[in-house]
């Protein structure tokens, strides 16, 4: 007659048991992991910046106006004194999540661009004075890499 046997050794089940409590800890013990995702975050924002010169989807940012270019005596949009790339960095970092932040006065004028204009060099025109230069923010490939930072991190146990 066919049977069918089933066997549990508790030593087999003890390590399954120790395996799935370090996973679990490592899962709620993400701040490791937070702070090196935000390391690599504040990397790749200083990159774009300073190589890449496009928002985090992709897109170059607009050319600067000739008039801005003569006033800057150069056509590098987000460059003038450094402040802005100086002004980047980590704000606060948790097991729950990061912040990149700038302490640029004009980062929020270059992130959103400005709509309206005052001065000498006000225009007519309705469009933008100041486009939206996006350099804070999330590309694929950075939601890509943090991905992979965390598989890693719990597969690895979460050790440093």
């Amino acid at each position: 007659m066919p049977s069918l046997s089933v066997r549990v050794e508790t030593a087999t089940l003890a390590r399954v048991h120790k395996r799935l409590a370090t996973l679990l800890q490592q899962a709620t013990n993400l701040e490791p992991l937070m702070r090196e995702a935000a390391q690599y975050m504040l990397n790749s924002t200083v990159n774009r910046i300073k190589r890449t010169r496009t928002a985090p989807d992709g897109e170059r940012w607009a050319a600067l106006s000739d008039i801005t270019a003569q006033l800057k005596g150069h056509d590098r949009p987000l460059f003038q004194s450094g402040g802005l790339l100086g002004g980047i960095r980590i704000a606060d970092i948790s097991s729950d999540g990061f912040m990149i932040t700038s302490d640029a006065p004009h980062s929020s004028y270059m992130q959103r661009g400005v709509k309206k204009m005052r001065g000498a060099f006000k225009s007519k025109r309705p469009s933008p004075q100041v486009p939206a230069r996006s350099f804070m923010g999330f590309s694929d490939e950075n939601v890509r890499r943090i991905g992979k930072m965390l598989r890693d991190h719990i597969k690895k146990g979460g050790g440093e």
